[in-house]
């Protein structure tokens, strides 16, 4: 009896001490010591305020029956006075969303159930998806705004813009994914000196062209010498184009120190450069010119010149109005100055075969080279990689992280695979990029942002089909001719490096129009002039200028009431401009002003008058961006100014 008293005795101490210890440990949670912390911090504030009640806090997303407890810890999200308190009481930067309405986790990620700090913001062998890294947030915007470039989410549009430039679903199946041009590689025997230059080129694009979006697939000798091989047996070019010879006048003037100059000159009054990079210096919307030379035939560039779109059907440069003797003293300028001066004079000894051809063949397929480049007889896409439908929803225990020390997390894995991609293995087959920081942080939040997780349609907001601008009859010719799109936008279609020309009928008076067409030149003392002289012809300026007044308009771009501005009016506005507002602040007339905005010496000659009104009363309603300060004047005042501005 004495041993069962003990085991009861013992047995009773035990229970006690776990009947104790339970609601001993509840109130030594951390989350409680947290909010007792929480409550001291509200009472140290200028402003008392009322301590909050001690226990659990959570959000019911009822849409998507998302359970959230992150206000239990993070009870200060909404209270500016502690806006510099330290974490977790801080107040959360601006918020977008109702957070009652939408909870926390589904923007920031982590185990909204859990009351542990670990737990909600580490993964675990039961949660994989811990809290995001800031770097990332934007990733979860991407599941509700598809497509839509916020300017609150300037990585998320980053990321879909290199996506896009790269070209990364042509190996990487995307819904919606659009592709762009790359060049046809029909003609390429014909067009290359010789196999040399592309075995360079397969060594590391970058090397020879650093703005290239030429991935390095990392070949072999071998595989790069047979692969030149292969696409040295392509010499037709598309729709049966054919090369003209070089001219007579080509032949007997390219060594001509003269000739060469004339054509460095025309070169530079293209300008050239608007587009392509030189030295370092330039555009890069079109490939790099310093080494084009050790790259092409002169027969090439010459036919290249003459019509671009002829050899490349989808290249966006424009066609220019160069007489014969203009394309030849070019050819030979280029000829003579663009040229790899440190290339390597050995070349390979090993000759092409129907074996090194073959097996060119196969890399070609190995490596989906056609899922960016055309190639006749070669349309077959092949060896595609992994679908990026929902990668953002990839599961730890699918991905092998090889031999690699880098955490085991999803958003690791893919910045890694974009910078070092052959590190999971030598059988990869992903090129090197050499991306930068900043674009593998944007393309990893757009990937991430693939999720499977099926949303409710009221969270989802999707941007708009991107437009097409299509004129038709003379005008779409011009437009196709010219490459217009490639700089110029309109109705949402086209470029971003040159003004929108949705409305500009509306803007511009087609006198100046016409003057422009003819010699372009910047209206800006700091800015070299981008707009290329095309050497339009008479009746394409006409046909240009006539489009304009005709469709590309704004019908509520007019002064709303009978006005004809008087002497006094004239004078009120000249006061206004330059002493009431002081818009020589950014803008020069008559040498006097500032260089921030364009001179407005000519404005009466160049804007329309409905233009400058409504530009005057709301700037940041025609071009969001623009720096120009909205005033504040009333329709009177505008009115005043714009008759001021008409003398000029």
């Amino acid at each position: 009896m004495d041993r069962l008293y003990r085991i009861y005795a013992v047995s009773s101490i035990l229970l006690l001490i776990v009947l104790v210890s339970s609601p001993l440990k509840d109130h030594l949670k951390a989350w409680r010591r947290i909010q007792r912390r929480h409550n001291r911090t509200l009472r140290d504030l200028p402003q008392r305020e009322n301590p909050i009640p001690i226990g659990l806090k959570q959000i019911w997303v009822r849409d998507i029956d998302r359970i959230d407890r992150c206000t239990t810890c993070h009870l200060g999200m909404k209270n500016r006075q502690l806006a510099g308190a330290p974490l977790p009481h801080r107040t959360h930067s601006k918020i977008y969303h109702d957070v009652d309405e939408f909870g926390c986790t589904l923007c920031h990620g982590g185990q909204g159930l859990a009351t542990e700090v670990f737990d909600a913001h580490r993964s675990s062998e039961s949660w994989e998806e811990p809290v995001l890294p800031k770097r990332y947030v934007e990733s979860t915007c991407g599941r509700c705004h598809i497509n839509e470039d916020l300017k609150e989410t300037p990585v998320l549009n980053l990321g879909r813009k290199r996506i896009h430039e790269l070209k990364c679903m042509a190996c990487h199946d995307r819904p919606g994914a659009q592709s762009v041009i790359t060049p046809t590689l029909d003609g390429i025997g014909s067009k290359v000196k010789d196999r040399e230059w592309i075995i360079r080129w397969l060594k590391n694009p970058k090397a020879l062209r650093p703005h290239t979006r030429m991935p390095n697939f990392m070949l072999t000798d071998e595989e790069r010498k047979n692969l030149s091989d292969f696409l040295m047996q392509f010499i037709a070019f598309p729709d049966d184009a054919t090369l003209e010879p070089l001219p007579r006048i080509y032949g007997l003037r390219k060594d001509n120190d003269d000739f060469i100059a004339s054509g460095k000159t025309l070169f530079r009054e293209s300008p050239c450069t608007s587009c392509h990079a030189l030295e370092g210096q330039g555009g890069q919307l079109a490939t790099d010119l310093d080494e084009v030379s050790s790259k092409a035939r002169e027969t090439w560039i010459y036919n290249f010149l003459k019509n671009p779109q002829h050899f490349q059907p989808d290249v966006e440069m424009p066609q220019f109005g160069f007489s014969e003797e203009d394309r030849a003293s070019v050819t030979a300028y280029m000829a003579s100055e663009f040229l790899d001066w440190d290339r390597p004079e050995e070349k390979s000894t090993a000759e092409s075969s129907p074996y090194t051809v073959e097996q060119g063949q196969a890399l070609f397929y190995q490596y989906n080279c056609v899922g960016c480049h055309q190639l006749s007889g070669m349309d077959t896409v092949q060896n595609r990689g992994p679908e990026h439908t929902f990668i953002g929803s990839k599961r730890i225990y699918q991905i092998w992280f090889e031999e690699t020390e880098i955490p085991q997390t999803l958003h690791n894995y893919i910045d890694t695979k974009l910078k070092t991609p052959r590190v999971f293995g030598e059988t990869m087959r992903m090129p090197e990029f050499q991306l930068t920081q900043e674009d593998r942080q944007a393309i990893t939040c757009l990937l991430l942002s693939f999720r499977e997780e099926t949303l409710p349609n009221q969270f989802i907001k999707r941007g708009p089909s991107p437009s097409v601008w299509n004129p038709q009859g003379t005008m779409g010719d011009i437009v196709q001719k010219y490459s217009c799109l490639k700089c110029h936008p309109v109705k949402e279609d086209g470029g971003d490096v040159a003004p929108d020309l949705s409305i500009v009928g509306s803007r511009l008076k087609p006198d100046w129009i016409e003057r422009f067409l003819r010699e372009p030149v910047s209206r800006r003392p700091l800015i070299e002039e981008r707009m290329l002289n095309l050497e339009l012809s008479e009746n394409e300026i006409q046909t240009i200028v006539d489009y304009f007044g005709s469709v590309l308009l704004d019908d509520g771009l007019a002064v709303p009431i009978v006005w004809r501005p008087s002497r006094e009016a004239q004078e009120r506005g000249r006061r206004l401009y330059w002493e009431a507002i002081g818009c020589q602040g950014c803008h020069m007339i008559d040498g006097h002003g500032g260089y921030v905005g364009p001179p407005l010496d000519d404005v009466g000659g160049r804007l329309q008058t409905g233009w400058m009104l409504h530009w005057l009363l709301d700037p940041q309603k025609y071009i969001p961006d623009t720096i120009e300060p909205k005033s504040g004047m009333t329709m009177p005042e505008a009115l005043d100014v714009v008759a001021y501005l008409m003398t000029l």
